[in-house]
């Protein structure tokens, strides 16, 4: 008979058991997707490529060319490992006992770098492990099953179960194998040197062994808060849930993490320096230097994943392509444009598709465009698609050209923008000048786009030289928007000659201190719409007859190319 139905867990005790352990379970989720977790299947399967610096004495630090597709990576001692998206390992570096020479796995999700030995998961729980076995740490216990994840010391191994307990074994010389008793709700493990770290799903941390100085490894009292571990040769990290990092190092202080230290997404610490994966793919790194490893490549961001080893440094980027901004507006006198696609990480070959993806501007009469691809070669971070804009003589309103990039290379993803919209500006939005000496009629001008005084049209008057004051004389300027949208026209108005003076109205507003400034009367018109402004030209009585004064009003305006009109208005002082 089955004891649970004779008798019955109470309800309030199943529901504090379901708590806990969908607890455990969320916890154990969130902190291997932070820190360990391979990425999603639509990130996997672009991957990334792998930026190495530190020593390389060993050839640790040189990636193998061509590897891409990459979506984790784990720092050991002399040697390095790759993760990519179809669950094979790459292995570079010194060849100690092996443990470069990768078995032939196929069906990996993690991967764990010791001193000289290597540990991975594999998709059905269990654990492969090869390289230096001087102290059992690649012989996996028989058995082994229902591993969550894995992480390599020097020496000693440790994998955790999806029950929330740790499995230990390898070297044992510093405790560092002997897990606590009753050690529970683990939701992630770290090993580094002769120390192992666990975390729990209340946030706290427990840590066994101890350092070389023969310390032991108590957390910070007090700590709380933590969602990440982290275990090197004399340091161990804590990243909290504010994406702050603690540090404890006893008897080795190697530097610490920089002061108000923030934003950090992922930690991971090696023999004698430490790294932070920081919000936006930047990396900060402190401790040891003797062989560059806290110096980070110039340059060096987008990154996603970090590992730390003995002396060198892993981390996963990748190199984005697209465009450095969404929106662009030309002129329909512009001629061929170049549009700008930028990409980050040079370091090898890439090529992404463009194509049209939509816009009102019709091809053929408005703008000439080839789809085609870009090739980046190594070094190269620029590129430009060529575009050309057709210059007609049809009125038409502002059209749009919307550009795309798709299919990058493998190992390069799109970036935002991946689009960019040009706008050709209105076309033939040309200010219309025109003038008279009446205000309601007689306008010359229309229709006649003139650029200096020889093409101006002209508006003249006379004057009678009698007595001593000659009668002002006005004129009527009409500046039109005869284009296809409102348009904003700079009004500007010539200063008097020797002999006379110049004022400007509109309406009884007098408007000369605007039209006489650097920028111009600035006036809004709709399409069609038009503003009159009156010229009053006053002739001194000291101009000789056979004289003649003239003032000048012009607008100005920017779009389809900078447009403007002019005309004048002259008084001839007679007898």
């Amino acid at each position: 008979m089955n004891s649970s139905a004779a008798n019955p867990m109470p309800a309030d005790h199943r529901r504090h058991l379901f708590r806990r352990v969908h607890a455990l379970l969320a916890a154990v989720a969130m902190v291997l997707a932070t820190l360990t977790a391979v990425p999603s299947p639509v990130h996997a399967a672009a991957g990334g490529t792998v930026v190495a610096w530190g020593d390389d004495s060993s050839g640790q630090s040189t990636v193998p060319d061509g590897l891409t597709g990459v979506v984790q990576v784990a720092a050991g001692g002399n040697f390095s490992l790759a993760l990519k998206s179809d669950g094979t390992l790459t292995a570079w570096g010194l060849d100690y006992e092996g443990v470069t020479s990768v078995p032939g796995v196929i069906n990996a999700t993690q991967v764990a770098a010791g001193y000289f030995h290597a540990l991975a998961l594999l998709s059905d729980g269990t654990v492969t492990a090869w390289g230096w076995n001087g102290n059992g740490q690649a012989s996996v216990p028989d058995g082994l099953t229902g591993v969550v994840q894995v992480a390599a010391g020097d020496r000693h191994s440790l994998a955790l179960l999806s029950d929330g307990t740790v499995m230990a074994w390898g070297d044992d010389s510093q405790g560092q194998s002997t897990v606590p008793d009753g050690l529970t709700d683990v939701v992630q493990v770290a090993a580094g040197g002769g120390v192992s770290l666990a975390l729990r799903s209340d946030g706290t941390v427990t840590g066994w062994g101890y350092d070389h100085a023969g310390v032991t490894l108590a957390p910070p009292a007090g700590l709380r808060g933590v969602i990440g571990i982290a275990a090197g040769g004399d340091v161990r990290l804590a990243l909290k849930s504010d994406g702050t990092v603690t540090q404890w190092s006893e008897n080795h202080p190697r530097g610490f993490a920089p002061s108000g230290f923030t934003n950090v997404l992922q930690i991971s610490t090696g023999g004698t320096h430490s790294l932070a994966l920081r919000s936006g793919g930047t990396i900060a790194t402190w401790g040891d230097d003797t062989y560059g490893q806290t110096v980070v490549p110039a340059g060096l961001t987008g990154a996603t994943r970090i590992s730390a080893g003995g002396a060198h440094n892993l981390a996963i980027v990748h190199p984005l392509v697209g465009f450095p901004q969404t929106a662009r507006t030309v002129t329909e006198n512009a001629g061929t444009v170049y549009l700008p696609v930028t990409r980050t990480r040079t370091t090898s070959t890439a090529t992404v598709n463009y194509s049209l993806g939509g816009g009102r501007a019709t091809a053929g009469s408005d703008f000439i465009f080839a789809s085609g691809t870009l090739t980046f070669i190594s070094g190269q971070s620029t590129k430009a698609i060529a575009l050309t804009i057709r210059n007609d003589t049809v009125a038409e309103a502002a059209e749009t050209i919307v550009v795309g990039l798709s299919s990058p290379s493998p190992g390069t993803e799109l970036r935002s923008p991946a689009t960019m919209t040009v706008t050709i500006a209105a076309s033939d939005q040309r200010p219309d000048a025109l003038i008279s000496t009446s205000a309601s009629s007689g306008y010359a001008g229309d229709n006649v786009y003139a650029t200096g005084a020889t093409t101006a049209q002209t508006k003249t008057t006379t004057v009678r030289r009698t007595g001593r004051t000659l009668t002002p004389r006005s004129f009527y300027v009409r500046v039109q928007n005869d284009g296809t949208s409102t348009a904003v026209i700079a009004v500007k108005g010539s200063r008097a000659s020797s002999g006379s003076t110049v004022r400007y109205f509109s309406g009884s507003t007098d408007v000369t201190a605007g039209m006489h400034s650097g920028s111009g009367w600035r006036v809004a018109l709709a399409r069609g719409a038009y503003r009159l402004i009156r010229v009053q030209l006053q002739i001194s009585s000291t101009v000789r007859a056979g004289s003649v004064r003239y003032a000048s009003v012009w607008g100005t305006w920017s779009g389809d190319g900078t447009r403007s009109d002019l005309v004048r208005s002259a008084v001839n002082v007679v007898r």
